[in-house]
């Protein structure tokens, strides 16, 4: 996704000779910084963090005062648990040597909802979808008063992660006679929908694609997940399942190779109306950032053998913080995002991930929602680093 907003024009890109030479003095410099190092047998973990030791590579990120941090993901095995799982290993292996642990949710909610507390927040990472970080801070949807939430307030981004695509999930033949085959979004009007757990981002763009995109129905909607929903669909229970999640999703992948007919439905019909539905609702109100939040993606059999090709909304991705959290693990942290995006994409996608890729850190440079929920403090220490300045909507 691509958009234009006022004072966050996204640098210009190396040329690929430009790229080599810049390749070549990081190298060096990683050379010079490990000798320098070994020779003061000294770790950088107790040196006090500025400017210049950014230009090592991953910054020396200063003294911490975490004794352990907490990653909030998702579902055992969820994309977002292996993400968290390979950012776990690198903050493990960094020289403030963090002692990391993994916290298994039930998704984006939940993991927002982590970071609201007296104390634990300081030391705590979470995954989410930034459409539903916007809600948190303006208590809207799952996080208002009259559903039983609360507003979170004080997020703050630190770098952007993979994708979410959407996936509605259907029957690819009937049961039996009385079975209507689901070919299109609109056969599900009045029928029975899993669409994720209550503290999910999946429950949360569910239930606007089931308000937007069925107009004038009453489907029955199950607070089943995606591990749950599969098993209701395959017996019967439920006629789709819809997940928010990246593509090749294993719980997904597993159930076709236990012999399940699945199908996916093509959205790409219904992000004009979840569009509007956003600007519909957020251009009204304060702080409003025009720009594209959804896009469009694809889903395939490089994902799940044996689907039929189809477009699907995209759904944007980021690790976040909250604005007190201490600094020495959020500079550490966004380094470590960025720093060798291929064993993010090998643990998403194995060796052949087809046609999805991470958004690299020059993304944060573009769309609104960097300007919804801004760059933590500690955390524009290293675009600054990198790229010569911050965007401005998304600093705090």
């Amino acid at each position: 996704m691509s958009t234009v907003q006022t004072g966050a024009r996204r640098p210009r890109r190396l040329t690929r000779g430009q790229r080599a030479t810049v390749a070549a003095v990081v190298v060096l410099a990683v050379a010079v910084a490990g000798a320098l190092v070994l020779a003061s047998g000294t770790s950088d973990a107790s040196s006090t963090w500025d400017a210049s030791s950014a230009k090592a590579w991953p910054p020396s990120a200063g003294r911490t005062t975490c004794t352990s941090v907490q990653i909030y993901s998702g579902n055992d095995d969820s994309p977002y648990n292996r993400v968290a799982d390979v950012l776990r290993r690198r903050l493990a292996a960094a020289p403030e040597h963090f002692t990391v642990y993994v916290k298994e949710t039930s998704g984006s909610t939940d993991n927002i909802y982590h970071l609201d507390g007296p104390d634990p927040s300081r030391c705590a990472l979470a995954i989410t979808q930034l459409n539903t970080a916007v809600d948190a801070t303006r208590a809207v949807f799952q996080f208002a008063p009259s559903n039983g939430g609360h507003a979170v307030t004080d997020l703050a981004t630190l770098g952007t992660i993979h994708q979410d695509l959407l996936h509605v999930i259907v029957r690819d033949r009937p049961l039996g006679p009385g079975d209507s085959p689901v070919n299109r979004l609109a056969d599900l009007c009045d029928r029975v929908v899993a669409a994720g757990e209550p503290d999910s981002g999946t429950r949360q763009i569910g239930d606007v694609l089931l308000r937007v995109g069925l107009p004038g129905c009453s489907p029955s909607v199950s607070g089943a997940g995606v591990n749950e929903g599969l098993r209701s669909l395959a017996a019967g229970k439920v006629d789709a399942v819809i997940w928010a999640g990246a593509p090749a999703t294993a719980q997904i992948r597993a159930a076709i190779a236990g012999g399940a007919r699945l199908r996916m439905l093509d959205l790409s019909d219904q992000l004009p109306a979840i569009t509007q539905n956003w600007n519909t609702f957020y251009g009204g109100r304060s702080g409003y950032f025009p720009g594209a939040v959804f896009g469009l993606g694809s889903l395939d059999h490089n994902d799940y053998p044996g689907i039929r090709a189809v477009r699907t909304i995209t759904i944007p991705n980021a690790l976040i913080a909250h604005a007190d959290a201490d600094p020495a693990l959020v500079r550490r942290a966004t380094a470590e995002l960025y720093r060798d995006p291929d064993e993010f994409i090998t643990r998403l996608w194995g060796t052949n991930p087809a046609h999805h890729t991470i958004p690299d850190a020059l993304s944060i440079y573009e769309g609104p929602l960097f300007c919804y929920i801004p760059l933590h403090r500690a955390a524009q220490d290293y675009y600054r680093e990198r790229f010569g300045r911050v965007p401005r909507c998304g600093a705090n």
